[in-house]
């Protein structure tokens, strides 16, 4: 099984909803051989997903409620398919703590997703629209 593994800082908002959204993706679309994960780059293990994170995705019939973060860790990106990074600056950081990575990695591009942390659910919704409008082209 393919994984694309989606990056952020603290796994508990960007790269979960990334996660989630395109898991769902992937089964509206019979695609059962590829799967998605997240991971933060300087996540502490255990934290549930942000309020915000759940209810943006519960207003698209999805649910984050056992989501749990993780750090990003070696083993996990060389089990990965492809990484792809909130931005720029998470793929900055992931290059150099793990200068020698061989799995194709990649930032969400135009517009950039934006941290929603601490704000608004309008906030946590613009964060999700632009994750959601670029999903489908990871898969094309």
């Amino acid at each position: 099984m393919k994984t694309i593994l989606f990056v952020c800082t603290g796994n508990t908002c960007r790269s979960p909803m990334a996660e989630c959204m395109m898991n769902a993706l992937l089964e509206r679309r019979d695609i059962s051989d590829i799967r998605a994960l997240s991971a933060g780059i300087y996540a502490d293990a255990g934290a549930p997903a942000s309020s915000g994170a759940k209810r943006a995705m519960l207003r698209r019939g999805l649910s984050l409620e056992s989501h749990r973060s993780q750090p990003v860790t070696g083993a996990l990106l060389e089990s990965a398919g492809m990484v792809v990074c909130m931005s720029q600056s998470h793929l900055s950081a992931l290059r150099a703590r793990f200068p020698g990575l061989q799995t194709p990695v990649r930032a969400f591009g135009d517009p950039p997703v934006s941290d929603p942390f601490g704000g608004d659910d309008a906030a946590y919704e613009r964060a999700a629209r632009d994750i959601e409008r670029q999903l489908p082209t990871l898969l094309d």
